[in-house]
């Protein structure tokens, strides 16, 4: 090999370790990124929906804004109608992800936010756990009549990344989050592992890494219209399909938007006097955990799923919940970290992983009876075989595209100079 590539190979090599170690300008973060996305995509085709079943998201949208000739934020009288007939429904818990900071009712005459306390009382009063958003802070707090009536339930934080947190510390104290104040409510009846006691407690556990399903529930179809989600095909068609589309996203069509993944019925049909789609209604969200939240293409609130794309929050609240009821306290998480800094084990799993493979071919390196291609098969065989075992253990999955490119990088680099075969022999 010329002097010129073994120097080249050699700070590749180093180049490597250090893009793993040290993420300049985000590089390894990046592919990490992109690894968890496209696994989240490829599993989602297979996501449990058991409990899926016990969630529902009731979203005010413009359409029901302009059948009431109202406007945003939406009238605390028209709030009162709403929460009446969703309390009519009997839920087994209420989360609403809508802030009550300021009294947008004064100065009218029409409008009161006497008018939709007390239809929150009537929510205490039917010991059904009514639990509003809250950011924690002192400046945006809610109103002392709702918060009478209700409890305090965080839906904004900061140094989680991407995941979902179980509790967050804020300047009024530790908090729990929209989603495990719900999933403390269900599990005041129903058996579940026991919970941290106390907010602080809960904000010691490791955040959530969100697995996202895919497809509408089945009875979606009953309370709107799905004509325009997507055809859902077999699991292994969809996977397929989603990884052309992920290597090949440049040169084809858009992948379709795909319709929610929770049951969601818009505050239109909530609002029926029709008698059959009333009970329909009944069967539909008695009993169930109820996530109330907006729409409104002038105050969006989006966050964006892997799966789906962008969503409104709601959607995020009611993912999470999903997650912890249907693996308890044992959610996907991210590997701990080493040292208390922003390294963790996976890290230094791939470190020893591009060592090994530098150690391997730098060994066999002239062996004519090994063909080139088996220490990559082998590497991407090993990259794919941790990344179901860690999804076994319900752990976030090591960097498979950052590794392959490293490993795609540095291979060539250490092939040795073979001499030409004579064919003629």
């Amino acid at each position: 090999m010329p002097a010129f590539l073994r120097k080249f190979s050699v700070l590749a090599s180093f180049g490597g370790l250090l893009v793993i170690l040290l993420d300049p300008f985000g590089l390894t973060s990046a592919t990490d990124a992109a690894s968890a996305r496209l696994l989240n995509q490829l599993l989602a085709n297979d996501y449990d929906e058991g409990a899926r079943q016990r969630i529902a998201v009731i979203l005010i949208d413009d359409d029901y804004l302009r059948q009431r000739d109202s406007h945003w934020p939406l009238p605390y009288a028209e709030q009162s109608k709403l929460f009446r007939q969703l309390l009519a429904y009997r839920p087994a818990a209420v989360m609403v992800d809508l802030m009550y900071s300021y009294d947008h009712s004064q100065g009218r005459s029409n409008d009161s936010s006497q008018l939709l306390s007390n239809v929150f009382e009537r929510y205490r009063a039917a010991a059904i756990p009514l639990y509003l958003a809250s950011t924690g802070t002192a400046q945006v707090r809610v109103l002392p009549e709702f918060a009478a009536a209700s409890r305090p339930a965080l839906v904004s934080w900061s140094g989680y990344q991407d995941h979902y947190p179980l509790a967050a510390e804020t300047p009024e104290g530790w908090m729990d989050t929209a989603a495990f104040a719900l999933y403390r409510a269900y599990c005041s009846r129903h058996a579940c592992v026991p919970l941290p006691e106390t907010p602080a407690q809960a904000g010691a556990q490791p955040p959530i890494a969100l697995q996202w399903g895919r497809g509408p529930a089945k009875e979606q179809r009953q309370v709107s219209d799905i004509s325009q989600c997507p055809a859902e095909h077999g699991a292994w068609r969809q996977a397929l399909d989603q990884l052309l589309q992920a290597v090949f996203w440049r040169i084809t069509a858009p992948a379709e938007t795909l319709c929610p993944y929770h049951l969601t019925i818009t505050a239109s049909t909530l609002a029926t006097t029709v008698p059959e789609e009333r009970a329909l209604l009944r069967e539909l969200l008695a009993d169930r955990l109820v996530l109330v939240g907006a729409a409104i293409a002038s105050a969006e609130d989006l966050t964006l799923s892997p799966v789906h794309g962008q969503l409104p929050g709601v959607y995020a609240h009611a993912m999470a919940l999903d997650n912890l009821i249907q693996y308890g306290l044992d959610y996907f998480s991210a590997p701990p970290e080493v040292l208390d800094t922003e390294i963790d084990v996976l890290d230094l799993f791939e470190m020893a992983f591009v060592l090994f493979v530098l150690w391997s071919e730098s060994r066999h390196m002239g062996a004519r009876s090994r063909p080139p291609v088996t220490l990559p098969l082998c590497a991407v065989a090993v990259l794919f075989s941790l990344s179901w075992l860690l999804y076994a253990l319900h752990i976030t999955p090591v960097n498979i595209l950052g590794l392959l490119l490293l490993t795609g990088l540095l291979l060539p680099g250490q092939q040795e100079d073979q001499p030409p075969r004579n064919l003629w022999r």
